[in-house]
């Protein structure tokens, strides 16, 4: 038989609990672990199954780890394990570690609450970038394609609209922005740097007229 552990990790439940309350589906945070110093990424979105991402801040490697029902942390087979000690740079000998206590060191880094920042959001494109149309985390500018339409009646009526994945970057990385854009046709301009526009829009002080 392969190698198997599943074990619970009652910090994800609070974090999630902590998520829903912005209404985003991945969160984020710090985790360092034998000298490797990771973005977790906590990704709710698949209902077949969660998972939690280790991204390396230091080169960019990747670990992903299975989420169980009942916030249970699993590993299944070798290959998994391997892949994982790995990662970690863990050592093999008789001993020198426990399955058991990284979870519960995982466990006690995990927030209670979770606070988006621009860190944040980084670690979360670096992830997925979530629309392959736009790049970076600041609101530069927002398209009202309604106002535009009704300026433009030339424009056909099927193209110029809001794309269903610029609303989901904007509803996991501006929770606030979304709630107030949901249901209008706007789509939300992102850039690698912040723009004059960035902390107004941030604020959510947006200009519908344009």
């Amino acid at each position: 038989m392969g190698y198997s552990y599943s074990g619970m990790v009652d910090g994800l439940k609070t974090f999630y609990s902590s998520m829903r309350k912005f209404n985003v589906e991945i969160g984020t945070f710090e985790h360092k672990y034998n000298n490797v110093i990771s973005d977790a990424i906590f990704d709710t979105r698949d209902s077949g199954g969660w998972k939690l991402t280790f991204i390396k801040r230091a080169s960019g490697d990747v670990l992903c780890i299975s989420i169980q029902k009942g916030y249970r942390f699993s590993i299944t087979g070798n290959t998994e394990y391997n892949a994982f000690i790995e990662y970690f740079g863990i050592g093999s000998g008789k001993g020198q570690f426990s399955i058991k206590d990284f979870v519960n060191y995982l466990d006690k880094q995990i927030p209670t609450e979770y606070k988006l920042s621009d860190n944040k959001r980084k670690a979360i494109l670096k992830y997925n970038k979530l629309d392959n149309e736009s790049n970076g985390i600041y609101p530069i500018g927002i398209k009202n394609w309604g106002v535009i339409h009704a300026r433009n009646p030339e424009l056909p009526e099927d193209k110029y609209h809001r794309t269903a994945k610029n609303l989901l970057k904007t509803k996991e990385l501006y929770p606030d922005i979304y709630n107030a854009i949901k249901d209008m046709d706007i789509t939300i301009l992102y850039g690698t740097n912040s723009g004059e526009k960035t902390e107004k829009i941030k604020a959510g002080k947006l200009d519908y007229k344009n």
